[in-house]
C-alpha cells in the first residue's frame, strides 16, 4: 500500500470525505479488516468524532462490520465489493482484496494482525509504502516478517521489517526467526527488522538470545511442524554490522 497522508488544504465536505474513504479502503484493501480504533487514527480522527463517517461508510456499502468470538464480540469492519470497486476505479490493484468474513482465516489470529497494524500506524509518517505479511511477496508464511515498510534515502529505497512479539516464542523459534532476518538482510529483501513487544520482560529475553556469540541453526519440517537441530552454528559477529540491523523495542498495545 503507498502511503497516502492528510490534505490539510482540503475545505470542501465532499473532498474531505472522498480523502478519508480513500484512506480507510486502502488500509482494508491491504489489512484484510481492521478496527474502529485504528482505522479512526489513521484519518487522524478519535472514534468518537469518527463514528459518523464511519456508520456512513457502512450505509453506502463499501465497509461492513462483523463480531469475533475470540474478542469478546467486539466489532470490526472490512471491505466490500462495493468497496472493491471503488478502488478498481482508483486504478487499485485489488486482486489481493477479501470481502467475505468467512476467508479472513483463523480468527484467533485476529489480535496479531491488529498488533501489527497498531504498530506500523505511528510510523507511516516515516515511510513511503507498507506491505502486510500476507502481500509479501518473498519467503513463505514461516519466514516472512509480519509486514515491511519502505523509505527513500538518497534517491532509493530502503526496506525495514517490523516483527511483533506478543507472546514468548521457544528459544529454538527464537534462533529460527533471528537467521530467517539475517538471511533475507543477505538477498536484500530488506535491511533491517524491528522486534516490537508487548512485555518488557519478553523484550529482554530476545536481546540477551540475539546477543549470544552463537547461534544454534534449527529448521522447521514443513508437514509436521516440527523443529529439526541441524548440528551446525551460525555466528552473527562474522557477518558485517549485522548486529546493527536488529532493534527492540518495547511498545505494549492496549488490546
Amino acid at each position: 500500500m503507498i502511503i497516502e497522508h492528510r490534505n490539510p488544504t482540503l475545505k470542501y465536505p465532499r473532498a474531505i470525505k472522498d480523502e478519508k474513504t480513500r484512506l480507510v479502503l486502502d488500509w482494508l484493501l491491504e489489512f484484510r479488516f481492521s478496527s474502529i480504533d485504528i482505522l479512526s487514527a489513521r484519518i487522524g480522527q478519535t472514534a468518537t468524532n469518527a463514528n459518523r463517517f464511519f456508520n456512513g461508510l457502512i450505509r453506502d456499502g463499501v465497509i461492513q462490520s462483523f463480531k469475533n468470538v475470540h474478542t469478546k464480540n467486539q466489532r470490526y469492519v472490512m471491505i466490500t465489493s462495493a468497496g472493491v470497486s471503488y478502488l478498481e476505479a482508483l486504478g487499485r490493484d485489488t486482486c489481493y482484496a477479501v470481502v467475505r468474513v468467512a476467508n479472513l482465516g483463523r480468527y484467533s489470529q485476529i489480535i496479531h494482525d491488529l498488533s501489527v497494524q497498531a504498530v506500523v500506524l505511528p510510523r507511516l509518517s516515516s515511510y513511503k509504502e507498507v506491505v502486510w505479511d500476507r502481500h509479501i511477496s518473498f519467503g513463505t508464511q514461516q519466514d516472512r516478517p509480519d509486514a515491511i515498510l519502505r523509505a527513500e534515502k538518497n534517491g532509493s529505497d530502503f526496506w525495514s521489517a517490523i516483527e511483533f512479539e506478543r507472546w514468548r516464542k521457544d528459544k529454538k523459534r527464537i534462533y529460527i526467526s533471528l537467521i530467517n532476518h539475517s538471511k533475507n538482510f543477505d538477498n536484500k529483501y530488506y535491511a533491517g527488522v524491528y522486534y516490537i513487544f508487548q512485555s518488557k520482560a519478553d523484550c529482554i529475553y530476545y536481546e540477551k538470545v540475539f546477543n549470544e556469540k552463537e547461534w544454534p541453526q534449527y529448521e522447521r519440517m514443513p508437514k509436521s511442524g516440527q523443529i529439526k537441530n541441524l548440528g551446525s552454528k551460525f555466528v552473527p559477529g562474522n557477518v558485517i554490522n549485522l548486529r546493527k540491523r536488529f532493534a527492540f523495542r518495547y511498545e505494549p498495545l492496549d488490546f
